[in-house]
């Protein structure tokens, strides 16, 4: 049978974390999720969001929120069974820990 780990788009892999960092991007808060916010986490959710079939973008996820990144993550949210206000694209805790975005920092090479 095949590996159940979830598929990491590139430049992601399943190295150990570097000492001192989670495996996993921390999850920042639902107010850091604003049209303007930006950083490389965001750019690496909209990969994971990808990976998992929840794809609403033109050109590929960028570094800045925008509303491509809010209907792909409304998508996550509606398959993990999520409605309403609950699936209305702007991660929570829950949905976005079982999204399990690579800490980048963790996966840089040595």
């Amino acid at each position: 049978m095949g590996s159940s780990a979830p598929a990491l788009p590139p430049p992601f892999s399943l190295l150990p974390p570097r000492p001192g960092h989670p495996p996993y991007e921390p999850f920042p808060g639902g107010e850091f999720f604003r049209p303007g916010a930006g950083g490389p986490v965001i750019e690496a959710m909209g990969r994971r969001l990808i990976a998992e079939g929840c794809d609403h973008y033109r050109h590929g996820p960028g570094p800045e929120w925008n509303e491509a990144h809010r209907k792909s993550y409304a998508s996550w949210q509606r398959r993990l069974g999520f409605h309403g206000k609950d699936a209305d694209g702007v991660p929570g805790r829950v949905s976005r820990d079982r999204l399990r975005v690579p800490n980048s920092q963790a996966q840089q090479s040595r």
